[in-house]
């Protein structure tokens, strides 16, 4: 009888384990005021519309999450960047790209998404609270290259007008 339960106890204390550094992880984004929000699968064929993405094109994902929208570019052909502070998300993504054979596309960096090299997009997808939305503003007109496409999800920048809008989400061009 304890031969069995042996095998069930470590389980089980692996599984706390794994559920209490889940909830560290997740917890981190809220500490950042910056938090892991998946982007809904019925949003990604719009905002693929709205950035016209072409093969060999640059895409960076600000708070790249799971790597949805990553995983999405890179399949289309783009070069995909994610930037992910949550380590956690770091290694689900690239776990992700490389079981889905798109790792060699894809580059995702654990580092503060505000040291991003925006210079090199074609497109940026961003994601914010409201109240973040004109830091990120700031932060995308001056270092994005010009011609430079921004789908922005949920919030809109808060000076600038959408050259498009539809489902919650905005298309700008730097």
């Amino acid at each position: 009888m304890t031969i069995i339960l042996i095998p069930v106890l470590i389980f089980l204390i692996f599984l706390l384990l794994l559920i209490i550094l889940t909830f560290f992880f997740l917890a981190i984004d809220v500490f950042l005021d910056l938090p892991y929000v998946a982007t809904e699968r019925f949003k990604i064929d719009t905002i693929f519309k709205f950035a016209q993405i072409k093969k060999g094109e640059t895409v960076i994902d600000l708070g790249s999450g799971d790597g949805r929208l990553l995983f999405a570019a890179a399949a289309g052909g783009a070069k995909a960047v994610g930037y992910e502070i949550n380590p956690f998300m770091v290694i689900i993504s690239r776990i992700h790209a490389s079981l889905k054979g798109l790792a060699e596309n894809i580059r995702i960096y654990k580092k503060n998404l505000w040291q991003a090299d925006l210079k090199v997009a074609d497109v940026i997808f961003v994601y914010g609270r409201r109240k973040t939305m004109q830091k990120f503003e700031d932060f995308v007109f001056k270092n994005a290259k010009k011609g430079t496409r921004i789908v922005v999800n949920t919030n809109p920048f808060p000076n600038k007008k959408p050259i498009k809008s539809e489902k919650g989400l905005f298309l700008y061009k730097v």
